[in-house]
């Protein structure tokens, strides 16, 4: 696989990741237990990108109920997480079309050398 070809499938595979943590963060926003995660994304020395899953800092804030008292609940806001649910699929589109374009042009060197 060519260096273009794997970097581009990190950058899909690292947007697939922050799309499945948005989708768990929204499913789990109103669960009492529930800690909201990130993904941290960090550059690999020989191209691409590589993901890991870390606790959200703060991974809860204090909410009041109506008698008064104080719980927490998770750190996740629905409207953000939904914002990046969208950047993730831009995302991942834009690394299949480069992944495409790579494969057209891998073509076409194989016809011009036939």
């Amino acid at each position: 696989m060519s260096s273009v070809s794997a970097t581009a499938l990190s950058g899909f595979f690292a947007s697939e990741q922050r799309l499945q943590n948005a989708a768990n963060n929204i499913a789990n926003a109103q669960s009492r237990d529930f800690r909201a995660q990130d993904v941290v994304q960090s550059a690999d020395a020989t191209g691409g990108v590589s993901t890991r899953v870390v606790e959200r800092n703060p991974a809860t804030v204090p909410t009041v109920d109506r008698d008064g008292n104080v719980a927490e609940r998770p750190n996740v806001s629905v409207e953000e997480e939904v914002v990046q649910a969208q950047v993730a699929t831009y995302s991942a589109q834009a690394n299949l079309k480069v992944l495409q374009t790579s494969n057209q042009l891998d073509k076409y060197l194989l016809d011009i050398q036939a």
